[in-house]
């Protein structure tokens, strides 16, 4: 061979290989931008998740309201016709509770002693064990909405004369706890 086509076929050579070289960082940035496309769009579906679960978070207390109201329409709707002495009844409700409910109460609930003493919208929750230890809590009250908040757990209360009548959320009569003062 002469050396110049040795030096054409080296060349040729130099050539391809460069151009192999260009094609497979072409690939690897493609493959880079899909996966960095890729990830920003899992990012922004992860985002919209998180706003919409927020949103209905927001939402909900919105619509029960909105649920409420047509339910006391209702009742102003059956009260305002002929007979102004019979009331539709509203379901789901909350009756009003009276808000002076000041004072100590006791009771017990599964062999344990409960003092609940109660002023203005809060209180303490005291639960003696029948074995001696105690555990006391912060109580919280909202009459509106007949529920109290007992360190984290949210119960339901009915007031009844003297006595307070607390109530797990599914009001399960097993659950039932009555507090006279």
């Amino acid at each position: 061979m002469t050396p110049l086509f040795e030096l054409v076929i080296l060349g040729e050579l130099l050539v391809r290989e460069n151009f192999s070289k260009l094609v497979a960082e072409r690939k690897f940035i493609m493959k880079l931008k899909r996966f960095t496309l890729s990830l920003a769009s899992l990012a922004s579906f992860s985002l919209l998740v998180a706003c919409s679960q927020r949103a209905q978070q927001v939402q909900q207390p919105v619509a029960q309201q909105q649920v409420q109201q047509p339910a006391q329409q209702n009742t102003n709707t059956a009260n305002a016709g002929g007979n102004q002495n019979q009331a539709a009844p509203v379901q789901n409700q909350p009756v009003a509770q009276p808000t002076d409910i000041d004072g100590t109460y006791t009771g017990r609930d599964d062999g344990d002693r409960i003092t609940l003493v109660v002023t203005g919208t809060t209180g303490t929750w005291t639960e003696l064990e029948s074995d001696g230890d105690q555990k006391v809590k912060q109580v919280t009250f909202d009459s509106a909405n007949q529920r109290m908040i007992i360190g984290d757990d949210v119960k339901i209360y009915t007031v009844n004369g003297n006595q307070i009548v607390v109530d797990d959320m599914d009001r399960d009569p097993s659950d039932q706890i009555v507090l006279t003062k």
